[in-house]
């Protein structure tokens, strides 16, 4: 009986400490917080199609659509790049924008629930802010991609978009 009280606390501290000092990905590090943080939704928040343009060397969207939206998701207008961005902010109000397939089922679609974003077409998950897989794609979560907030756009470079690969 002693062992296992001793094991069940052992676990709940391993997630305490893991969930304490999460880190942010690398690019998600360096990306701007919008604000101090967000409420988190416990119901699923399907992904928007929202409209991009370009602006000279930008893929261009609109930060009051990511507001309105929590999730929005956008293609290369002129489509040299088939493989849709997505933009979300973490709980934390940093802004994410990412490559938005999982490569290991190839879905390009994504929902947010809770602190994670899930794959809408196979049992993946992660962490919105780590990136820490949950579920079977351990490395193949939407792909991080920085971007820059210039009034109320989204800018992230278009090269970025159309040199993009995908890691599998």
């Amino acid at each position: 009986m002693r062992g296992l009280l001793l094991a069940v606390l052992a676990v709940g501290l391993f997630a305490y400490v893991r969930d304490a000092f999460r880190t942010y990905h690398p690019v998600i590090e360096k990306q701007p917080a919008l604000m101090q943080s967000i409420a988190t939704a416990s119901e699923k928040i399907a992904s928007k199609n929202v409209p991009a343009r370009i602006e000279g060397p930008f893929l261009v969207v609109s930060l009051k659509e990511l507001s309105e939206h929590r999730l929005i998701r956008f293609f290369d207008p002129q489509r040299i790049q088939n493989i849709p961005a997505i933009a979300y902010l973490t709980p934390d109000g940093k802004l994410v924008t990412a490559m938005s397939i999982s490569e290991n089922c190839r879905s390009t679609d994504f929902y947010l629930e809770g602190e994670n974003i899930h794959c809408a077409s196979c049992p993946s998950y992660w962490n919105m802010t780590s990136l820490e897989a949950y579920a079977c794609c351990q490395k193949y979560y939407p792909d991080p991609i920085p971007s820059t907030i210039l009034g109320d756009e989204i800018r992230i470079e278009l090269q970025t978009v159309r040199n993009w690969k995908t890691r599998s």
